[in-house]
């Protein structure tokens, strides 16, 4: 038993700490302090700034595509509803010559 115990650690637990990691450049916790919107979608500013992987987006703006219509709607119901704080998860910034960095995914606290 002790044997399946460390070998089940021994696997997992590099596991874990590299997806903590690898994680930890590509989002951020803080609230939303300002929208806007461009042709390409919605942008979106956090009152803590950008992560790592979003290094050079214009004064700090975060692109949701157009396209990710139900992000769009989650992030926009967050702010009309006053629940701005959440955490963005991004991509890095778009190849399509705008430079944004691009949000995949937010998760509203609370």
């Amino acid at each position: 038993m002790k044997t399946i115990f460390r070998c089940a650690l021994l696997v997992g637990l590099p596991l874990l700490l590299t997806t903590n990691a690898y994680s930890a450049n590509h989002h951020l916790r803080g609230e939303i302090k300002n929208i806007s919107a461009i042709t390409d979608g919605l942008l979106v500013m956090l009152d803590t700034g950008i992560p790592d992987n979003c290094s050079g987006t214009p004064y700090g703006w975060m692109l949701i595509k157009q396209d990710h219509t139900a992000l769009t709607s989650m992030v926009l119901t967050a702010w009309a509803s006053g629940k701005k704080k959440g955490t963005v998860y991004t991509s890095g910034r778009a190849a399509n010559g705008t430079g944004y960095c691009v949000v995949n995914q937010f998760d509203v606290d609370g």
